[in-house]
């Protein structure tokens, strides 16, 4: 009899444990793997759509905004990349070198696609519910509602090796600075739902260094929402806004619907 109890005991802990590895997809859960779509991408493996006006990225019904401002010739939001490129140019130009994860590629291995980040730092936070944010995510048609469940998060070649040496407008990090990446949700009744944050960098000691690899982020938190969207916070903030380089790189989405 006590053999007995001890198998049921440890079978009932073997099926615990499955049920709380399962597969999300398995439970609806939606995740922008993108090496499972069609992108197409430049000789450097940057999606060719970045010089698209009001142009964006879909998983399915996941949307990625984007914006691309041709007077300026610059960007904001999301692009999808696959470049592997993790040199330093911090003694060239860092514009031509703007698209790469730090890790060289997204969670599926070195190579393999993810999205890089820009976001616009003049952004106001309570604006957010009138003004769309830069880097935001929706689901499905207008309104739509959906719980973020998770993402892998890292720096950019050219944000982390800014914070690691310092560049003309921004500091070499020492003791005491930081770069966070701030998740927030907007509701049906239009509420601002978080943040959920993490830090890029945390230096404890003149001796860190910046992130370096995809980190987990749990999104749970910001609850039921229509549009998730990024901002980042800096030690290096001066009198113009933030002077560490606003880039970061996402992979993995994963996201309920409702």
């Amino acid at each position: 009899m006590k053999s007995t109890k001890s198998l049921f005991l440890a079978t009932m802990l073997a099926f615990a444990a499955l049920s709380c590895t399962s597969n999300p997809e398995e439970q609806g859960a939606v995740t922008a793997i993108l090496n499972q779509i069609v992108i197409e991408y430049d000789a450097n493996g940057v999606w060719t759509g970045v010089t698209n006006a009001n142009s964006a990225i879909n998983y399915g019904d996941m949307t990625f905004s984007h914006n691309y401002f041709a007077n300026w010739n610059t960007w904001n939001g999301f692009v999808a990349s696959r470049n592997s490129d993790t040199a330093d140019y911090s003694d060239g130009n860092w514009l031509d070198h703007q698209f790469t994860a730090i890790t060289g590629g997204g969670i599926s291995g070195f190579g393999t696609p993810y999205m890089v980040a820009y976001w616009n730092s003049s952004e106001v936070l309570d604006d957010a519910i009138t003004v769309k944010p830069s880097c935001s995510v929706t689901y499905g048609s207008e309104g739509t509602t959906f719980h973020p469940l998770s993402a892998f998060v890292t720096n950019t070649t050219y944000a982390y090796y800014a914070m690691a040496e310092g560049t003309a407008w921004s500091k070499k990090f020492g003791q005491g600075d930081y770069l966070k990446l701030q998740a927030y949700g907007i509701t049906a009744h239009d509420e601002i739902s978080g943040p959920v944050e993490i830090l890029l960098a945390d230096y404890k000691s003149n001796f860190d260094m910046p992130v370096n690899e995809w980190v987990f982020i749990n999104l749970e938190p910001l609850g039921m929402v229509k549009e998730v969207f990024f901002r980042m916070e800096s030690s290096d903030t001066g009198q113009w806004g933030m002077n560490t380089p606003t880039y970061f790189a996402i992979d993995r989405l994963s996201i309920m619907p409702q």
